[in-house]
């Protein structure tokens, strides 16, 4: 008696182990967008528990975007895309996924943005009452502080910026890291009736696609990662990682350099461009300057400038001309100068938000409150000028931006919620990796060991600029190869880019 009573009790222990089934996510309410900018789409919003670990509590609402396919009979679910950031609105990315997807793959499947918890339009963070308020503490900062009064002032606002966040953004706050993006992503997932994720995710959004890959390894579809992150380093060695992505940004500039000389007359910077580029650095390094038709040039608008022109290869004869143009102002012959353009060199602006609203800067504020939440940097402000200085030393364009970029989460709240390993869980598909070889932002080698770290994943290169993969049809083929029918490129797989970063005239 006493043996089959044991018996019992063993049995209803191991029944009473076994979680119960997740109730069903409710599906989405679709209706046409109301919004001019989305127009011709349809649009939701979708409650998430605010804090995951409380299923029942407090919700968040996660605005979406949808393309519905446009061949339905033969659709094969949706394909959810972000577009990175942290702080880009994937709602957005909708309109724009007609020139990144081929036709084949928006016939078969629905596309659908989200804008990740705390951005855009999905209840988005804010850290201040006013554009105001915001604007007067970024007009403190300088992106790459030299002087004293500079570190000192930057640094300073930097603060004053992560108090008005803890003040003012609520309980969201710390519910902002990309592990709850993933938890989120997966309800999602399940509330448009997928049994397993399609997604595509570029830059940041390589993040939100590994994370999720390694909590809910077999509800994997199809993952596409371009322009990835190094996972592991990003959110473990997060100092490491900005020392990292300075290089990412040095090597671009490098290539950038490089291929404008072998261009010649086709490349207006030509003619030992790196020595000229170092030139104007330099100089600019020493104090700003006052140009006609340009106005006040400074570091910041040098760095911004350059930084912002490796992101896109189709700028980089037009960027060219506008460096030569700075340069023989400064150190040309007065006599042989020629007109400057009508326009000034453009200036990085501050991060903004998505949406014409009330308050602008929900963008930068989502940013930093991923970014603090994700990966552990030094907490005390005083030690970022010596990491500047050590940065610069190795990475002299862009080192100094890069140390100061997250200085803010020196006194940001310390979050607990977040995802940082293991990365090797295998997968129930394939993940495909997709990597510029000279991209700025998310450097090549951050692509190798993303391929290395996933417990399955496949690399494939693309030999050419930019941030995140662009102008190759090799790159659009494979993509719809890989969405629609899981086929995967051969191991060691190039493509290269159909747009030559310098064209002949």
């Amino acid at each position: 008696m006493l043996a089959r009573a044991a018996v019992v009790l063993s049995v209803l222990s191991a029944v009473l182990a076994v979680p119960a089934a997740a109730a069903a996510a409710p599906p989405v309410a679709w209706a046409p967008c109301a919004e001019q900018t989305l127009a011709g789409l349809d649009c939701a919003g979708y409650e998430v528990p605010l804090d995951h670990d409380r299923p029942g509590g407090t919700t968040t609402t996660i605005a979406l975007a949808r393309r519905p396919a446009s061949d339905p009979e033969s659709r094969i679910g949706t394909v959810f895309i972000n577009p990175g950031g942290p702080g880009g609105s994937g709602r957005e990315q909708v309109k724009r996924a007609v020139a990144r997807l081929r036709p084949e793959v928006l016939a078969r499947f629905d596309v659908v943005g989200f804008d990740p918890r705390g951005v855009g339009a999905s209840d988005p963070i804010q850290c201040f009452a006013t554009d105001a308020e915001a604007a007067a503490l970024i007009a403190r900062m300088t992106g790459v502080p030299v002087t004293a009064g500079q570190i000192d002032e930057t640094l300073r606002a930097t603060y004053e910026y992560t108090e008005g966040c803890k003040r003012n953004a609520g309980p969201l706050l710390t519910h902002m890291s990309t592990l709850n993006v993933a938890k989120d992503l997966d309800l999602l997932r399940q509330a448009v009736g997928d049994d397993r994720l399609t997604y595509v995710g570029y830059s940041y959004g390589t993040l939100i696609g590994a994370t999720y890959a390694n909590l809910f390894p077999g509800a994997v579809r199809a993952l596409i990662l371009d322009g990835n992150v190094d996972p592991e380093q990003r959110t473990d060695a997060r100092l490491a990682n900005k020392f990292a992505r300075a290089g990412g940004f040095e090597i671009a500039l490098r290539g950038f350099l490089a291929e404008c000389d072998r261009a010649g007359v086709n490349c207006a910077f030509a003619g030992n461009a790196r020595a000229k580029f170092d030139q104007l650095r330099d100089r600019l390094r020493q104090g700003p300057v006052t140009l006609p038709g340009f106005g006040t040039v400074t570091l910041d608008d040098l760095v911004g400038f350059a930084g912002s022109t490796l992101y896109d290869v189709a700028s980089f004869p037009e960027a060219a001309r506008t460096l030569q143009l700075v340069h023989d102002e400064i150190f040309g012959d007065p006599l042989t100068i020629r007109l400057p353009p009508a326009k000034p060199l453009p200036k990085a602006p501050p991060v903004r938000g998505w949406l014409p609203d009330a308050y602008s800067y929900t963008s930068r504020d989502a940013l930093f409150a991923v970014n603090c939440a994700d990966a552990p940097l030094p907490r005390h402000p005083a030690l970022y000028p010596g990491f500047a200085a050590a940065f610069e030393a190795v990475h002299p364009t862009f080192g100094r931006a890069e140390a100061f970029s997250e200085a803010g989460c020196a006194n940001w709240p310390l979050i607990g919620e977040r995802y940082a390993g293991p990365w090797d869980r295998r997968t129930a598909q394939t993940i495909l990796v997709v990597n510029p070889t000279y991209d700025p932002a998310t450097r090549y080698t951050f692509a190798v060991r993303m391929t290395q770290q996933l417990g399955n994943a496949r690399l494939l290169t693309l030999d050419g600029f930019g941030h995140t993969s662009d102008f190759s049809s090799c790159v659009d083929d494979w993509y719809t190869r890989y969405l629609i029918n899981g086929e995967l490129p051969a191991v060691g797989t190039r493509c290269t880019q159909d747009r030559a970063p310098f064209p002949a005239a």
